[in-house]
Protein backbone atom coordinates (compact mmCIF):
# COMPACT_ATOMS: atom_id res chain seq x y z
CA UNK A 1 0.00 0.00 0.00
CA UNK A 2 2.54 2.36 0.70
CA UNK A 3 4.54 1.76 -2.07
CA UNK A 4 1.44 2.27 -4.45
CA UNK A 5 1.15 5.69 -2.34
CA UNK A 6 4.62 6.84 -3.44
CA UNK A 7 4.23 5.64 -7.09
CA UNK A 8 0.96 7.80 -7.43
CA UNK A 9 2.60 10.67 -5.70
CA UNK A 10 5.95 10.24 -8.29
CA UNK A 11 3.76 10.25 -11.04
CA UNK A 12 1.92 13.23 -9.65
CA UNK A 13 5.60 15.36 -9.38
CA UNK A 14 6.53 14.00 -12.55
CA UNK A 15 3.43 15.66 -14.75
CA UNK A 16 3.30 18.84 -12.33
CA UNK A 17 7.07 19.28 -13.40
CA UNK A 18 6.22 19.04 -17.06
CA UNK A 19 3.75 22.13 -16.93
CA UNK A 20 5.60 24.12 -14.69
CA UNK A 21 7.14 27.45 -16.06
CA UNK A 22 10.15 28.84 -15.06
CA UNK A 23 10.48 32.36 -13.33
CA UNK A 24 12.52 34.89 -12.15
CA UNK A 25 12.38 37.33 -9.18
CA UNK A 26 10.88 41.27 -10.50
CA UNK A 27 11.90 44.88 -8.21
CA UNK A 28 10.51 47.71 -9.40
CA UNK A 29 11.37 51.14 -7.86
CA UNK A 30 9.03 54.02 -8.93
CA UNK A 31 9.10 57.76 -7.28
CA UNK A 32 5.36 57.70 -6.99
CA UNK A 33 3.60 55.27 -4.18
CA UNK A 34 3.02 51.79 -6.29
CA UNK A 35 0.15 50.46 -5.39
CA UNK A 36 -0.21 48.24 -1.69
CA UNK A 37 -1.21 44.63 -2.10
CA UNK A 38 -0.37 41.18 -1.08
CA UNK A 39 2.53 39.56 -3.55
CA UNK A 40 1.59 36.12 -4.83
CA UNK A 41 4.27 33.37 -3.84
CA UNK A 42 3.10 31.20 -6.80
CA UNK A 43 4.49 32.35 -10.08
CA UNK A 44 2.64 35.54 -11.61
CA UNK A 45 2.63 36.53 -15.32
CA UNK A 46 3.86 40.09 -16.42
CA UNK A 47 0.93 40.74 -17.35
CA UNK A 48 -0.94 40.65 -14.46
CA UNK A 49 1.94 41.83 -12.69
CA UNK A 50 1.42 45.01 -14.43
CA UNK A 51 -2.34 45.37 -14.74
CA UNK A 52 -2.54 45.05 -10.82
CA UNK A 53 0.68 46.76 -9.75
CA UNK A 54 1.27 49.58 -12.16
CA UNK A 55 -1.89 49.85 -14.19
CA UNK A 56 -3.93 51.49 -10.90
CA UNK A 57 -1.19 54.56 -10.94
CA UNK A 58 -3.64 57.83 -11.56
CA UNK A 59 -0.57 59.09 -13.95
CA UNK A 60 -1.15 59.52 -17.76
CA UNK A 61 2.64 59.73 -18.42
CA UNK A 62 5.00 57.07 -16.80
CA UNK A 63 8.56 57.06 -18.15
CA UNK A 64 10.06 53.52 -18.11
CA UNK A 65 13.51 52.15 -17.81
CA UNK A 66 14.81 48.59 -18.11
CA UNK A 67 17.67 47.36 -16.04
CA UNK A 68 18.02 43.54 -17.18
CA UNK A 69 20.24 40.86 -15.78
CA UNK A 70 21.13 37.40 -17.26
CA UNK A 71 20.57 34.31 -15.40
CA UNK A 72 18.72 36.71 -12.76
CA UNK A 73 17.60 34.42 -9.79
CA UNK A 74 16.00 34.55 -5.97
CA UNK A 75 19.53 33.33 -4.58
CA UNK A 76 21.34 36.03 -6.55
CA UNK A 77 19.22 38.70 -4.53
CA UNK A 78 19.51 37.32 -1.21
CA UNK A 79 23.59 36.99 -1.65
CA UNK A 80 23.15 40.69 -2.46
CA UNK A 81 21.43 41.00 0.53
CA UNK A 82 23.64 39.51 2.57
CA UNK A 83 26.43 42.12 0.85
CA UNK A 84 24.31 44.63 2.61
CA UNK A 85 23.59 46.38 -0.81
CA UNK A 86 22.06 49.81 0.15
CA UNK A 87 19.58 49.66 -2.89
CA UNK A 88 18.59 46.42 -1.19
CA UNK A 89 18.38 47.21 2.46
CA UNK A 90 16.07 50.41 1.43
CA UNK A 91 13.79 48.01 -0.64
CA UNK A 92 13.80 46.04 2.72
CA UNK A 93 12.58 49.04 4.82
CA UNK A 94 10.83 51.24 1.96
CA UNK A 95 7.50 49.91 1.45
CA UNK A 96 5.97 53.08 -0.57
CA UNK A 97 8.42 52.89 -3.64
CA UNK A 98 10.29 49.21 -3.85
CA UNK A 99 8.10 46.18 -5.19
CA UNK A 100 9.55 42.80 -5.05
CA UNK A 101 8.11 39.55 -6.41
CA UNK A 102 10.33 36.77 -6.17
CA UNK A 103 8.79 34.52 -8.92
CA UNK A 104 7.84 35.81 -12.49
CA UNK A 105 7.11 33.97 -15.55
CA UNK A 106 10.38 34.49 -17.46
CA UNK A 107 8.59 36.12 -20.56
CA UNK A 108 9.08 39.12 -18.29
CA UNK A 109 11.60 40.60 -20.41
CA UNK A 110 9.34 40.73 -23.73
CA UNK A 111 6.57 41.72 -22.07
CA UNK A 112 8.29 45.13 -20.17
CA UNK A 113 10.29 45.96 -23.37
CA UNK A 114 6.72 45.86 -25.25
CA UNK A 115 4.88 47.88 -22.50
CA UNK A 116 4.94 51.01 -24.57
CA UNK A 117 3.28 49.17 -27.16
CA UNK A 118 0.62 47.34 -24.97
CA UNK A 119 -2.71 47.30 -25.45
CA UNK A 120 -3.62 46.72 -22.02
CA UNK A 121 -7.54 47.82 -21.14
CA UNK A 122 -6.25 48.58 -17.67
CA UNK A 123 -3.31 50.99 -18.95
CA UNK A 124 -5.24 52.66 -21.34
CA UNK A 125 -5.23 55.82 -19.28
CA UNK A 126 -0.85 56.03 -19.26
CA UNK A 127 1.14 56.27 -21.89
CA UNK A 128 4.79 54.42 -21.35
CA UNK A 129 7.87 55.92 -22.94
CA UNK A 130 10.63 53.63 -22.51
CA UNK A 131 13.56 55.93 -22.01
CA UNK A 132 16.44 52.93 -21.62
CA UNK A 133 16.95 49.31 -21.51
CA UNK A 134 20.08 47.97 -20.67
CA UNK A 135 21.34 44.12 -19.84
CA UNK A 136 24.14 43.49 -17.04
CA UNK A 137 26.36 40.39 -16.34
CA UNK A 138 26.03 40.67 -12.68
CA UNK A 139 23.18 41.69 -10.32
CA UNK A 140 25.53 43.94 -8.48
CA UNK A 141 26.33 46.37 -12.13
CA UNK A 142 22.76 46.51 -11.99
CA UNK A 143 22.08 47.60 -8.55
CA UNK A 144 24.94 50.09 -8.69
CA UNK A 145 23.25 51.41 -12.01
CA UNK A 146 20.19 51.62 -10.56
CA UNK A 147 20.77 53.60 -7.24
CA UNK A 148 23.09 56.13 -9.17
CA UNK A 149 19.60 56.64 -11.62
CA UNK A 150 17.57 56.71 -7.74
CA UNK A 151 20.37 59.71 -6.27
CA UNK A 152 19.59 61.65 -9.92
CA UNK A 153 15.84 61.50 -10.05
CA UNK A 154 15.23 61.66 -6.40
CA UNK A 155 11.60 61.37 -5.19
CA UNK A 156 10.13 64.81 -6.05
CA UNK A 157 10.87 64.93 -9.63
CA UNK A 158 8.06 66.30 -12.40
CA UNK A 159 8.07 63.22 -14.02
CA UNK A 160 6.90 59.95 -13.34
CA UNK A 161 9.49 57.54 -13.15
CA UNK A 162 9.30 53.63 -13.25
CA UNK A 163 12.41 51.20 -13.06
CA UNK A 164 12.47 47.38 -13.21
CA UNK A 165 14.81 45.06 -12.81
CA UNK A 166 14.20 41.91 -14.33
CA UNK A 167 15.59 38.97 -15.78
CA UNK A 168 17.42 39.01 -19.31
CA UNK A 169 16.02 37.14 -22.59
CA UNK A 170 15.57 33.66 -22.39
CA UNK A 171 15.71 30.78 -24.60
CA UNK A 172 11.94 30.30 -25.93
CA UNK A 173 13.34 26.85 -27.18
CA UNK A 174 10.66 23.54 -26.19
CA UNK A 175 12.83 21.64 -24.19
CA UNK A 176 14.40 24.87 -21.94
CA UNK A 177 10.99 26.45 -22.11
CA UNK A 178 9.41 23.42 -20.10
CA UNK A 179 11.92 23.41 -17.83
CA UNK A 180 11.46 23.88 -13.82
CA UNK A 181 15.15 25.68 -13.52
CA UNK A 182 16.78 27.16 -16.17
CA UNK A 183 19.52 24.80 -17.91
CA UNK A 184 22.34 25.09 -20.26
CA UNK A 185 22.31 23.76 -23.88
CA UNK A 186 24.57 20.40 -23.84
CA UNK A 187 25.75 21.39 -27.00
CA UNK A 188 28.62 23.43 -26.89
CA UNK A 189 31.25 25.52 -29.29
CA UNK A 190 34.70 24.09 -29.00
CA UNK A 191 36.93 26.95 -28.48
CA UNK A 192 34.90 27.54 -24.90
CA UNK A 193 34.80 23.77 -23.58
CA UNK A 194 37.85 22.14 -21.96
CA UNK A 195 38.68 18.24 -23.94
CA UNK A 196 40.42 15.84 -22.94
CA UNK A 197 42.80 13.84 -25.83
CA UNK A 198 40.41 11.25 -26.12
CA UNK A 199 37.38 13.52 -25.88
CA UNK A 200 35.53 11.59 -22.75
CA UNK A 201 36.05 14.38 -20.31
CA UNK A 202 34.51 17.86 -20.86
CA UNK A 203 34.62 20.77 -18.72
CA UNK A 204 33.12 24.19 -19.13
CA UNK A 205 33.08 27.87 -17.05
CA UNK A 206 32.42 31.41 -17.28
CA UNK A 207 34.54 32.55 -14.47
CA UNK A 208 36.71 31.77 -11.14
CA UNK A 209 35.80 34.59 -8.26
CA UNK A 210 37.87 34.48 -5.76
CA UNK A 211 36.66 35.43 -1.68
CA UNK A 212 34.17 37.21 -3.67
CA UNK A 213 30.61 35.36 -5.61
CA UNK A 214 30.22 37.93 -8.28
CA UNK A 215 33.19 39.09 -8.93
CA UNK A 216 32.55 42.85 -7.92
CA UNK A 217 33.73 43.49 -4.59
CA UNK A 218 37.56 45.28 -3.88
CA UNK A 219 39.27 42.14 -2.45
CA UNK A 220 37.95 39.94 -4.44
CA UNK A 221 39.64 38.63 -8.20
CA UNK A 222 38.29 37.38 -11.40
CA UNK A 223 40.03 34.84 -13.56
CA UNK A 224 39.18 33.33 -16.82
CA UNK A 225 40.12 29.46 -17.80
CA UNK A 226 43.18 29.59 -19.86
CA UNK A 227 42.27 26.37 -22.56
CA UNK A 228 45.07 25.93 -23.52
CA UNK A 229 47.20 25.10 -20.18
CA UNK A 230 44.73 23.19 -18.87
CA UNK A 231 43.96 19.63 -19.15
CA UNK A 232 42.19 16.30 -18.44
CA UNK A 233 43.85 13.10 -18.13
CA UNK A 234 43.57 9.73 -16.80
CA UNK A 235 44.58 8.61 -13.66
CA UNK A 236 44.80 4.74 -12.52
CA UNK A 237 45.39 4.43 -9.02
CA UNK A 238 47.50 1.89 -8.24
CA UNK A 239 45.37 0.45 -4.84
CA UNK A 240 42.20 0.13 -6.63
CA UNK A 241 40.75 -0.42 -10.17
CA UNK A 242 38.26 2.41 -9.98
CA UNK A 243 38.08 4.85 -12.95
CA UNK A 244 39.48 8.19 -12.46
CA UNK A 245 40.40 11.57 -13.93
CA UNK A 246 42.88 14.57 -12.74
CA UNK A 247 41.24 17.85 -14.19
CA UNK A 248 44.08 20.61 -13.81
CA UNK A 249 42.75 24.16 -14.43
CA UNK A 250 44.76 26.93 -15.66
CA UNK A 251 43.00 30.71 -14.28
CA UNK A 252 44.38 33.94 -15.21
CA UNK A 253 43.63 37.21 -14.27
CA UNK A 254 42.94 39.44 -17.19
CA UNK A 255 43.51 42.76 -15.72
CA UNK A 256 46.63 41.23 -14.61
CA UNK A 257 48.09 38.36 -16.45
CA UNK A 258 50.92 37.90 -13.50
CA UNK A 259 48.40 36.89 -11.58
CA UNK A 260 47.19 33.15 -12.34
CA UNK A 261 45.73 30.35 -9.70
CA UNK A 262 45.81 26.62 -10.48
CA UNK A 263 42.94 24.43 -9.26
CA UNK A 264 43.10 20.70 -9.89
CA UNK A 265 40.05 18.49 -9.26
CA UNK A 266 40.15 14.91 -8.47
CA UNK A 267 37.45 12.60 -9.81
CA UNK A 268 36.91 8.59 -9.10
CA UNK A 269 33.86 6.32 -10.26
CA UNK A 270 32.70 4.27 -7.36
CA UNK A 271 29.92 2.25 -8.35
CA UNK A 272 26.76 3.65 -10.17
CA UNK A 273 28.33 7.01 -9.62
CA UNK A 274 31.54 9.53 -9.83
CA UNK A 275 32.38 11.51 -6.93
CA UNK A 276 34.32 14.77 -6.76
CA UNK A 277 37.35 13.08 -4.20
CA UNK A 278 39.54 16.21 -4.06
CA UNK A 279 40.32 20.21 -5.10
CA UNK A 280 43.41 22.24 -4.52
CA UNK A 281 44.17 25.68 -5.41
CA UNK A 282 47.86 26.71 -5.50
CA UNK A 283 48.33 23.61 -3.61
CA UNK A 284 46.07 24.16 -0.52
CA UNK A 285 42.91 21.97 -0.20
CA UNK A 286 39.33 23.11 -0.79
CA UNK A 287 35.93 21.48 -0.17
CA UNK A 288 32.77 21.38 -2.62
CA UNK A 289 29.72 23.07 -0.16
CA UNK A 290 26.22 22.71 -1.67
CA UNK A 291 23.05 24.31 0.78
CA UNK A 292 25.63 25.20 3.39
CA UNK A 293 26.88 21.75 3.22
CA UNK A 294 29.98 19.14 1.67
CA UNK A 295 28.65 17.71 -1.17
CA UNK A 296 30.70 15.18 -3.39
CA UNK A 297 29.29 15.83 -6.49
CA UNK A 298 27.67 12.50 -6.51
CA UNK A 299 26.74 12.37 -10.12
CA UNK A 300 25.87 9.09 -12.69
CA UNK A 301 28.99 8.43 -15.08
CA UNK A 302 26.87 8.96 -18.50
CA UNK A 303 25.86 12.47 -16.31
CA UNK A 304 27.27 15.76 -16.56
CA UNK A 305 27.29 17.99 -13.00
CA UNK A 306 26.03 21.65 -13.67
CA UNK A 307 26.25 24.54 -10.98
CA UNK A 308 25.25 28.29 -11.39
CA UNK A 309 27.50 28.88 -8.29
CA UNK A 310 29.81 26.71 -8.02
CA UNK A 311 31.39 27.39 -4.27
CA UNK A 312 34.39 25.87 -2.46
CA UNK A 313 35.83 26.58 1.07
CA UNK A 314 39.46 26.22 2.55
CA UNK A 315 39.56 23.07 4.20
CA UNK A 316 42.84 22.31 6.34
CA UNK A 317 42.81 18.16 7.09
CA UNK A 318 45.89 18.25 8.85
CA UNK A 319 43.71 19.04 12.08
CA UNK A 320 41.99 16.16 14.38
CA UNK A 321 38.95 16.42 12.70
CA UNK A 322 39.40 18.71 10.15
CA UNK A 323 38.87 22.58 10.01
CA UNK A 324 37.09 24.62 7.52
CA UNK A 325 37.82 28.29 6.83
CA UNK A 326 34.92 30.15 5.35
CA UNK A 327 36.88 33.54 5.23
CA UNK A 328 38.69 31.78 2.66
CA UNK A 329 36.19 30.29 -0.53
CA UNK A 330 36.58 30.96 -4.32
CA UNK A 331 33.53 30.14 -6.79
CA UNK A 332 33.53 28.86 -10.42
CA UNK A 333 30.23 30.22 -12.13
CA UNK A 334 27.98 28.14 -14.28
CA UNK A 335 30.10 24.94 -14.14
CA UNK A 336 29.22 22.51 -16.15
CA UNK A 337 31.57 18.97 -16.15
CA UNK A 338 31.52 15.36 -17.02
CA UNK A 339 34.62 13.51 -16.63
CA UNK A 340 33.80 10.28 -17.83
CA UNK A 341 31.88 9.05 -21.12
CA UNK A 342 32.01 12.60 -22.90
CA UNK A 343 31.42 12.03 -27.03
CA UNK A 344 33.51 15.66 -27.72
CA UNK A 345 30.61 17.43 -28.88
CA UNK A 346 28.10 17.30 -26.16
CA UNK A 347 27.62 16.91 -22.55
CA UNK A 348 25.60 14.22 -21.21
CA UNK A 349 22.13 15.09 -19.36
CA UNK A 350 22.60 17.56 -16.43
CA UNK A 351 22.99 16.76 -12.82
CA UNK A 352 21.77 19.90 -11.22
CA UNK A 353 23.68 21.34 -8.43
CA UNK A 354 20.45 22.18 -6.31
CA UNK A 355 18.16 18.67 -6.03
CA UNK A 356 14.60 18.37 -5.15
CA UNK A 357 15.15 17.44 -1.69
CA UNK A 358 18.63 18.31 -0.11
CA UNK A 359 20.24 16.20 2.43
CA UNK A 360 19.28 18.70 5.24
CA UNK A 361 15.73 18.14 4.78
CA UNK A 362 15.98 14.13 4.42
CA UNK A 363 17.73 14.72 7.70
CA UNK A 364 14.86 16.72 9.16
CA UNK A 365 12.41 14.58 7.70
CA UNK A 366 13.58 11.11 9.15
CA UNK A 367 14.59 12.92 12.50
CA UNK A 368 11.00 13.83 12.71
CA UNK A 369 9.47 10.44 11.59
CA UNK A 370 11.60 8.94 14.24
CA UNK A 371 10.59 10.92 17.01
CA UNK A 372 6.64 10.29 15.74
CA UNK A 373 7.45 6.83 15.93
CA UNK A 374 8.63 6.66 19.16
CA UNK A 375 5.77 9.15 20.76
CA UNK A 376 3.25 6.89 18.69
CA UNK A 377 4.97 3.71 20.65
CA UNK A 378 4.66 5.03 23.79
CA UNK A 379 1.13 6.36 23.29
CA UNK A 380 -0.34 2.66 21.67
CA UNK A 381 1.63 1.17 25.18
CA UNK A 382 0.00 3.49 27.26
CA UNK A 383 -3.68 2.85 25.35
CA UNK A 384 -3.01 -0.88 26.70
CA UNK A 385 -2.70 -0.12 30.44
CA UNK A 386 -5.56 -1.74 32.16
CA UNK A 387 -6.88 -0.66 35.87
CA UNK A 388 -7.22 -3.75 38.46
CA UNK A 389 -10.92 -5.47 38.31
CA UNK A 390 -11.35 -5.62 41.86
CA UNK A 391 -10.87 -3.06 44.90
CA UNK A 392 -11.04 -3.48 48.63
CA UNK A 393 -14.30 -2.97 50.17
CA UNK A 394 -14.35 -0.74 53.07
CA UNK A 395 -17.55 -2.41 54.43
CA UNK A 396 -16.48 -6.08 53.68
CA UNK A 397 -13.95 -8.22 54.07
CA UNK A 398 -10.58 -7.49 53.80
CA UNK A 399 -8.36 -9.03 50.89
CA UNK A 400 -5.53 -11.29 52.16
CA UNK A 401 -3.11 -12.02 49.94
CA UNK A 402 -0.85 -14.97 51.33
CA UNK A 403 2.38 -15.00 50.73
CA UNK A 404 4.87 -17.83 51.18
CA UNK A 405 7.35 -18.09 54.38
Amino acid sequence: MIFQIFSLLWIFINLHSKNQVSASPVLLWSNLNLPRSNVPLATLSPLNLISDYICPLTNKKIYLRIVAVNDLTTEDFQRSLQHHHPLLLDAKKNERNFLYFPNVANDVYKTFSLMPQSNNMKCSHIHFELISLKIYETLNDALNRIQTRINKIGTDSNHAVLIALINGPVNDQKDIHHMSRQRRQINVEKNVVLRSNNATCMFYAKNLYWNDVNGTLSSGRNYSLNLNRSSCQPNIPSTSNDSSVILNLVWTNEQMPSDIVTVSLTTTIFGRFWRLENVTLNQNEYRYFVSGMHSPMETPPTYCYVCTTAEFVRYDSQTRYGLYNFSNKFYIKDLQFQPFHANGSTFGPPNYCTSFFTRGIWMAITSSLLCLGILLFGIYHLMGIKSNDRFDDPKGKPLIIKAQE
